[in-house]
């Protein structure tokens, strides 16, 4: 059981200090009433010390919630305070439970009845990605006067798994991404139009329905003949793609944590577009020695998203070792290469045939605005 710890208040330290000074000038002026106050202030504040103490002892918590959540999203948990004693109530007790990464809730119990428990629902924010063990449950009161501000831990290890807030990449989003001649199977079909690129004149064999009716009432009114819509020919979606994440760089590319953090971040998200479309897709890391990690069904991209939450950068990755990794592919495989080192460190060290797609990292990066405070403007005249 942890020990009650309390700390001197505002107005504790007032009391004490009048207290004292109560007691002494009485003791020298020889006066019984002001050193009787005096140690009547002592005494009062002894008391407070003793039942700001009492008020925390003997208390259990209990913690319940998710072992599973998302950086940046917010999860309930139940705390349940406990007090076994019979004969004793607890006043005005205030619960606190801290996050990794600074999340903090806080709760306030005004009453817990002798052998009695209390519930209450903490909503918080884990900000930091990984493997995280909550320590426990922090309990603070200033019971009964607010001269002392007594304080408690009581541990309830609660385990949570924070996956990494889930950012797609806006190279997946771009139109003719990846175009590949042959369509899969419920996918797109083989009739399936294009986007369009323009218009043009009828020529024998085009489809009826390409025909462009407002267009052709133009051109009829000039003396021209039917005019058709011209497409572009569907983008099909790879058979299997592959997540290539590295941390390779050259030039002495700085190597910063928060970029770390931002290109977990687009590969969960990648992750999670490609199991929403349907394609297979597997997840290759240099923190993970470039094993292959299927990521096609539920089951599969849960067990990604651990490895994404626990991953640690992987140091000295080194570019035959991706190059090696890109040649074993096949050519008609999609590869999506995310890493935390800027694009222009790595892209010229790297060959590779078929359809790929690069991700810049600093792309993602919030550009800081210049702020117009303190800001002046010194115009000197012209000189004569």
């Amino acid at each position: 059981m942890s020990r009650v710890k309390l700390q001197l208040g505002n107005r504790g330290l007032l009391l004490l200090a009048g207290s004292a000074a109560l007691l002494v000038a009485g003791l020298l002026r020889v006066d019984g009433a002001m050193a009787a106050l005096g140690a009547g202030g002592l005494l009062v504040a002894g008391i407070s010390a003793l039942a700001a103490r009492a008020n925390l002892q003997v208390l259990e918590v209990a913690l319940s919630g998710p072992h599973a959540a998302a950086a940046g999203q917010p999860l309930r948990f139940r705390v349940t305070l406990r007090n076994p004693r019979r004969g004793l109530d607890a006043f005005g007790v205030q619960l606190r439970l801290k996050m990794p990464g600074g999340g903090e809730a806080s709760t306030h119990a005004l009453w817990i009845a002798g052998h009695s428990a209390a519930d209450a629902e903490l909503r918080v924010v884990p900000g930091l990605r990984g493997d995280h063990e909550i320590p426990g449950v922090a309990l603070v009161s200033d019971f009964p006067l607010g001269l002392f501000r007594a304080g408690r831990h009581c541990p309830c290890p609660h385990r949570l798994l924070v996956f990494p807030r889930p950012l797609v990449p806006a190279e997946l989003l771009t139109r003719g991404a990846w175009v590949d001649d042959t369509p899969r199977a419920a996918v797109a079909a083989g009739e399936a139009q294009g986007e369009p690129r323009g218009l043009r004149p009828y020529r024998a064999g085009d489809a009826a329905r390409t025909i462009s009716w407002p267009a052709t009432l133009r051109s009829r009114a000039r003396g021209g003949g039917l005019v058709v819509r011209e497409l572009d020919p569907p983008g099909f979606h790879p058979r299997e793609a592959v997540l290539l994440f590295h941390s390779f760089g050259s030039d002495r590319a700085l190597i910063r944590p928060d970029r770390f953090e931002r290109a977990l971040a687009l590969a969960w998200g990648a992750l999670k577009h490609f199991q929403g479309l349907g394609i297979p897709v597997r997840l290759m890391a240099d923190f993970d020695g470039w094993k292959s990690h299927p990521a096609g069904k539920r089951r599969q991209l849960g067990a990604c998203g651990e490895l994404l939450a626990r991953a640690r950068r992987a140091a000295g990755t080194e570019a035959h070792e991706l190059q090696a990794i890109l040649s074993s592919l096949d050519e008609s495989t999609g590869v999506l290469i995310v890493s935390d080192m800027p694009l222009a460190s790595w892209k010229s060290s790297l060959a590779r045939p078929g359809a790929h797609v690069t991700v810049d990292i600093t792309r993602y990066e919030s550009r800081a605005r210049p702020s117009r405070a303190g800001t002046k403007l010194l115009l000197r005249p012209p000189d004569a």
